[in-house]
């Protein structure tokens, strides 16, 4: 483990390739470029880059290293690229309440408007 910070969040570079999968970078390890790169969502900047810990998806295969340093491989049963994600329509409240909060995000001219606060005490 580094100093926090040490290392560029992967995710912000422009050769970032999110896979729906495994949450990671698709190309990672597929340039000499990547051999600095955790391949992993990391806006602290301190996961260290680990050659065996990348995407394998493509070929149905979920490569993961754990925190103990344990590499875990797991086929999948199935390909998980060949369905399609649905995404269920918005209620009629919800389009309501979206523009709601648009409306008084324009009048508070504030874009970071909400309306719904938590407080601990």
């Amino acid at each position: 483990m580094t100093t926090r910070n040490f290392y560029q969040n992967p995710s912000t570079k422009p050769c970032w390739n999110f896979c729906p999968s495994c949450n990671r970078c698709q190309d990672k390890g597929r340039y000499s470029k990547c051999t600095s790169c955790s391949g992993r969502y990391d806006p602290n900047g301190n996961i260290d880059a680990d050659p065996d810990d990348y995407c394998d998806c493509k070929n149905g295969v979920l490569r993961w290293k754990t925190q103990q340093g344990k590499l875990v491989h797991v086929r999948f049963k199935s390909n998980p690229f060949k369905a399609r994600v649905k995404y269920e329509k918005k209620s009629q409240d919800e389009r309501d309440w979206d523009s709601y909060i648009k409306d008084m995000r324009e009048k508070m001219d504030d874009p970071n408007f909400n309306p719904i606060s938590i407080y601990e005490e």
